[in-house]
């Protein structure tokens, strides 16, 4: 049986449309499924998923910039002077992850390490790492702050000649390399076994494993696996709203901290749950033993992708009056103004503080115990997180600490003997990553998806209109046509039927 043309027009100008309203509507209804089934394939992490290999390794290192505060005036400090601080660096690092020994789990977690690896960048530095700078003695600041805690000022006596005798010192002029990852060795480190000799019950000062053959920052944790800890994540198989919350540290899901400041909890840092809220995020940090709280700031675009600001803001570092969430991370019985954050119980009884740079939202007590050097400005010192809300996914980070160390008066020692209560600044960093620019038109392409589903199923339905429109005038358009053609037909046939007979005339006259 054969179709004509016109039959087949027909058809496909009644079907068409319909497939198209049918198909339209089902992306209008469908977009978000759409949305989760590329985003369960693409992002939850498994060892075949488009992100592993990113999670694995970072597709660009990481930046990290160091600047170390120099003490111009260190012999007056140990006198009561308040220090004089310059400013030196940036000492410029690419920071590249690699997780190991990797272990899946039927939970929905994976277990891992996690290797951190550094190499200097001169180009990108003010300084080279042979640059000497005069800094507080962490280790000496350490040993006050034990004597000053556990040994009765009558009993002094013998700490300070055993210090005095090895010549320890308050301040030391190292070069840059030896402060941040080389370590520099500290004569208390080759007599420790000699003063527990000497005394014995200082032994149950020195927590166990805090005792090294060298001091730095870093010291030991260029391309180790151990110094980050074993983390267990939601690789959000399962749940994706528990996508990339770390589930455990250490083999456990208590912290250091009583209550819930002790709970393991928060992102991991590389992807977030997925539909974000204009609330506020929390990240797991394995440096500071702790969950840190990021509030929502403001939407921004970052490389065309609309991102959410999450900001480090006054609440971050203040006290437990100020914000009650803190309470539970100060020891009992201290008070601190806001803006610091107390390290010691996770750096081995170290009198270490974390702050934002130059004091940045701190409490003014903090600033006036430096004479010189500081001056807090938002845009050089505020830390921020910039996430895309559809997916979760890291745009733009800006992580920027400060390491201070507390050098407080003792009575009866004599480096220590005369200076005034400092919280004394050491160095800053600044870690810095986004969405590398390799990867924006797919990290665009997905946080739009849904947005173009749904312009997709709207011009099918559009279009559906429009073919039904335009069919509708071509048929109205014909029907006029052969409407006028009928019209005209009689008198057509009239002139003809005339014609002939005028030409029968003319036959029958010859």
């Amino acid at each position: 049986m054969k179709v004509s043309n016109s039959s087949m027009k027909k058809f496909v100008c009644l079907c068409l449309p319909m497939v198209l309203v049918v198909s339209g509507l089902i992306l209008l209804t469908t977009h978000h499924n759409i949305f989760m089934y590329i985003y369960k394939s693409q992002l939850v992490l498994s060892p075949t998923s488009g992100s592993f290999p990113m999670w694995q390794d970072l597709p660009t290192p990481m930046l990290l910039s160091m600047y170390l505060f120099n003490v111009s005036n260190p012999d007056e400090v140990s006198k009561g002077a308040k220090p004089e601080l310059e400013e030196f660096g940036p000492y410029v690092f690419t920071e590249q992850h690699h997780k190991t020994k990797l272990a899946w789990n039927e939970n929905g977690t994976i277990t891992y390490r996690q290797i951190r690896t550094w190499h200097f960048v001169p180009e990108l530095s003010s300084g080279s790492l042979d640059d000497n700078v005069t800094i507080v003695n962490s280790v000496a600041a350490t040993i006050g702050a034990m004597i000053n805690q556990n040994v009765a000022k009558s009993l002094r006596f013998f700490p300070n000649v055993f210090l005095r005798a090895i010549k320890e010192s308050l301040f030391v002029t190292k070069t840059v390399r030896e402060i941040i990852f080389d370590g520099y060795h500290d004569p208390l480190f080759d007599n420790v076994e000699e003063l527990i000799k000497l005394l014995p019950w200082v032994k149950k000062m020195i927590p166990e494993g805090s005792v090294m053959d060298k001091f730095a920052f870093f010291y030991g944790r260029n391309g180790t696996d151990y110094t980050d800890g074993v983390f267990n994540m939601f690789t959000g198989a399962g749940r994706t709203d528990q996508m990339g919350e770390v589930h455990s540290w250490n083999y456990s899901t208590r912290g250091l901290f009583p209550g819930q400041c002790g709970q393991v909890r928060g992102g991991a840092g590389e992807f977030y749950p997925p539909g974000l809220e204009k609330t506020y995020i929390e990240m797991f940090s394995n440096d500071l033993c702790r969950t840190l709280r990021l509030n929502f700031n403001k939407e921004v675009t970052v490389k065309g992708i609309n991102s959410y600001e999450y900001r480090a803001d006054r609440s971050f570092f203040a006290n437990g009056t100020e914000n009650t969430l803190n309470a539970c991370y100060e020891p009992a019985g201290v008070f601190l103004p806001s803006g610091v954050y107390n390290t010691s119980i996770c750096r081995f009884g170290a009198p270490v503080f974390v702050s934002q740079p130059h004091f940045f939202q701190a409490d003014p007590y903090y600033l006036d115990m430096i004479a010189s050097g500081l001056s807090p400005n938002s845009t050089l010192h505020s830390t921020y997180f910039r996430v895309e809300p559809r997916a979760g996914v890291p745009t733009d980070v800006s992580a920027r600490f400060q390491l201070n160390v507390l050098v407080d008066r003792v009575s009866g020692i004599t480096m220590l003997n005369s200076v005034n209560k400092t919280y004394f600044p050491v160095m800053w960093f600044e870690n810095k990553a986004g969405v590398p620019d390799s990867l924006a038109f797919k990290m665009k392409l997905l946080a739009n998806l849904p947005e173009i589903l749904q312009g997709m199923g709207w011009a099918q339905i559009g279009l559906s209109l429009a073919i039904c429109i335009i069919a509708t005038l071509v048929m109205a358009s014909k029907r006029k046509v052969q409407g006028r053609l009928e019209d005209t037909s009689p008198i057509l046939n009239q002139s003809i039927q005339e014609d002939s007979q005028d030409e029968n005339v003319f036959l029958d006259q010859e």
